[in-house]
């Protein structure tokens, strides 16, 4: 491969993974942000359903623009106008101004994705392999994105997320300027248009199921169990690095439609694993986000193959497939926020009786049991709607021996509490996720039925 046309691929298949990051990069900044903005976490999550609505939206539109106007045109404007709205969202003063940003973004990103895809068969060589590139690229960066802010928010700061895309977006389109050839997608068929339902309709059903393993996964680690964005990014990357190690394997199971449903089935074993922990442990997340990471390599590849398949521009189908995809984390997110939200509140309560059982039956005076309950309602005043810190309430503790290792033994105990709480108020959310990821087993098998997938 010559050397221009090697970086021009690189760039292409760099562009897509940097927008599709963008759908889960914010993820593990969202505690950061709902405390710096001040707002709640059913606000704060619009950060991420803004951009991937209008991604959703706007591709199909954007499709069709990059076989009109020429897709390596479309390109680097969209690179252009996501390199801005990155820096306006790194530089938001307010939640309803990043939300704003992230819709322009999102305009921006559409064009990349999709004029991408129609420019890859001339540098791949085949419309294939660039299908293949094109789906790979985009589950790389979906799958890294959440580690990568996580790393971001905890060593600089969750603006940071975003401002290192401005240079970023400027170095991918440098590649791109002079190389790429707006005749890519001219002289192709327009029609037909219509997309593989089946494909899309399982892609969305998995992509919502996918929302809980990058969302309510975050927010139960850092959150639930009070990890630091740094160790929820580590612990996260179990996911993307199986999918990653699974990639080889996906490629080598010829069958799309018994690849697509050894996924699914993957992805819903993984979610209800998530949902039936038995107690507040980092360790036993891993083997469910293995499953996990193992069915997106499956799946995503085989519904993305599938969904591009047709004489319609790449483009095309490619828009119909991040419309299905976006939209079905949309609808993940919708469904699933008011749930875990519902149940995190009722478990707060069941969390806070059970402290007050341990409080009143602890082995310290009155007196200080009746200041020790003041800190603690204190505390969890401050915390609002989030799952409380409780252990600043106990400081200073009882220079008494004898008091201090009780008041010891009892922040232990309801610390334990909170945790068992948050675990129990996230298991509903994962196992409707699971549901999600089992649906996507209905379409597969009327495709499989009626026309090869």
């Amino acid at each position: 491969m010559h050397v221009s046309v090697r970086a021009g691929a690189v760039a292409l298949s760099a562009a897509v993974g940097l927008v599709l990051a963008d759908s889960s990069v914010v993820v593990l900044a969202l505690p950061e942000i709902y405390r710096e903005l001040d707002v709640s976490v059913s606000a704060v999550v619009w950060v991420l359903i803004a951009f991937n609505l209008v991604l959703a939206l706007g591709a199909l539109p954007a499709a069709h623009a990059a076989t009109a106007a020429g897709p390596a045109r479309l390109t680097l404007a969209g690179l252009a106008l996501f390199g801005t709205a990155s820096l306006a969202c790194g530089l938001a003063p307010s939640i309803e101004a990043l939300i704003v940003a992230r819709c322009v973004q999102a305009i921006g990103g559409a064009a990349v994705v999709c004029a991408a895809l129609e420019l890859m068969p001339s540098v791949y060589g085949s419309e294939r392999g660039a299908a293949r590139a094109w789906a790979a690229a985009g589950a790389t960066g979906a799958a890294l994105g959440p580690g990568i802010g996580g790393l971001l928010t905890e060593l600089i700061s969750w603006q940071s997320i975003f401002l290192v895309q401005v240079p970023a977006a400027l170095l991918l389109a440098l590649p791109l300027i002079g190389p790429a050839s707006d005749e890519a997608g001219r002289g192709r068929p327009a029609g037909p248009t219509r997309p593989h339902l089946a494909a899309n309709a399982a892609l969305g059903l998995v992509s919502a199921a996918l929302a809980a393993a990058l969302f309510l996964v975050v927010l139960l680690l850092i959150e639930g169990w009070r990890l630091t964005p740094i160790a929820a990014a580590a612990a996260v990357t179990v996911l993307p690095a199986c999918s990653l190690l699974a990639a080889p394997l996906a490629r080598r199971v010829a069958a799309v439609d018994a690849r697509a449903a050894a996924g699914v089935i993957l992805i819903g074993g993984g979610l209800a694993g998530l949902g039936l922990l038995p107690k507040a442990s980092v360790l036993l997340t891993f083997p469910p986000q293995a499953l996990v990471g193992v069915g997106l390599a499956l799946t995503l590849s085989a519904l993305t193959e599938a969904a591009l398949a047709g004489r319609s521009a790449q483009a095309i189908h490619g828009g119909w497939t991040i419309a299905a995809r976006h939209a079905g984390v949309v609808a993940g997110l919708l469904v699933l926020t008011p749930i875990f939200t519902a149940d995190l509140e009722a478990e707060r309560d069941d969390a806070e009786a059970a402290g007050t059982a341990a409080l009143l039956d602890s082995r310290l005076p009155p007196g200080d049991k009746l200041e020790l309950a003041e800190r603690i309602a204190a505390q969890i005043e401050r915390e609002g709607d989030k799952v409380p810190v409780l252990g600043p309430a106990f400081d200073p503790l009882p220079e008494d021996p004898e008091q201090r290792a009780a008041a010891v033994s009892l922040r232990t105990t309801i610390e334990d509490e909170v945790d068992r709480a948050a675990t129990h108020a996230f298991s509903a959310s994962f196992l409707v996720a699971a549901a999600f990821a089992l649906a996507a087993l209905v379409p597969i098998a009327i495709a499989r039925r009626r026309i090869e997938l």
